[in-house]
């Protein structure tokens, strides 16, 4: 059986290598309060123009921070409705609702058309891409677009916010480029010391956050701790997250 021919789509333009690095990701286990981070902490600003790889439609149809995230299958609808937005400037969100799920061959279209609207005069487009570990099997180096966009990305505005599990699932390449990481309740003490070797943190600090979903049974609320970690020595916030009403607490919540 043929291949299909890959899309015949431009390159990025406009290099400016002053763009700050701001590559985001995400680790937590499930019910860790992710998703709920990337809605509600204000890490891709409410006026913004944001692209989401939304397999499990946690965007499409509802509103972000205000604004309603538009969705489709249609790779077709998908290019037309970014290059036009991209056209019109103004703040927008449209996700990308892949067909055959979370894949590496739907990664790679969704990463393509978004490399090739890259401007570095342009307003910035922050790029989601939710259940990353299940898109690539490796935990080298990222190829194609989906790698494209996270080392070169920054110098054309393409700003990415990483959403996975497991740290050791993901390419380095994801780990290495991402400067802010934010960090809920995870799986287990090897996960916990994975990001206590790659952060230079307390492992204890990690292991002892609580998830959303544990609070929900103990008080009744959906309240995930993290820690968020910026570049710098001693830069590292340490709150949780109302993952109802997305208000940010700090840790005497309980």
């Amino acid at each position: 059986m043929n291949k299909p021919k890959p899309l015949a789509l431009p390159n990025p333009v406009n290099a400016n290598p002053s763009f700050d690095a701001e590559h985001t990701l995400y680790v937590a286990g499930t019910g860790g309060g992710k998703t709920s981070a990337v809605k509600h902490l204000g890490l891709i600003p409410k006026t913004a123009q944001a692209v989401f790889f939304d397999p499990y439609t946690n965007y499409a149809g509802n509103k972000f921070q205000g604004q309603m995230c538009h969705g489709t299958s249609s790779r077709l609808i998908f290019v037309k409705s970014l290059v036009m937005a991209r056209r019109r400037g103004g703040s927008f969100k449209l996700a990308y609702i892949p067909a055959n799920g979370a894949t590496g061959g739907e990664l790679e279209f969704f990463a393509s058309v978004v490399w090739s609207v890259g401007n570095g005069r342009a307003s910035r487009l922050y790029t989601v891409i939710e259940e990353l570990a299940s898109c690539v099997e490796t935990s080298g180096k990222l190829r194609g677009r989906a790698g494209e966009l996270l080392r070169g990305g920054r110098q054309y505005g393409l700003v990415v916010h990483s959403i996975f599990q497991r740290g050791q699932e993901v390419p380095k390449t994801v780990t290495e480029q991402s400067s802010v990481w934010w960090v809920g309740a995870v799986n287990s003490m090897s996960d916990a010391q994975w990001i206590a070797d790659k952060r230079g943190l307390d492992v204890n600090t990690i292991a002892t956050l609580k998830s959303a979903k544990v609070n929900k049974q103990r008080i009744g609320k959906p309240i995930a701790e993290y820690l968020l970690i910026r570049d710098g020595i001693g830069n590292i916030e340490h709150k949780a997250l109302n993952c109802q009403s997305g208000s940010t607490l700090n840790l005497n919540y309980r």
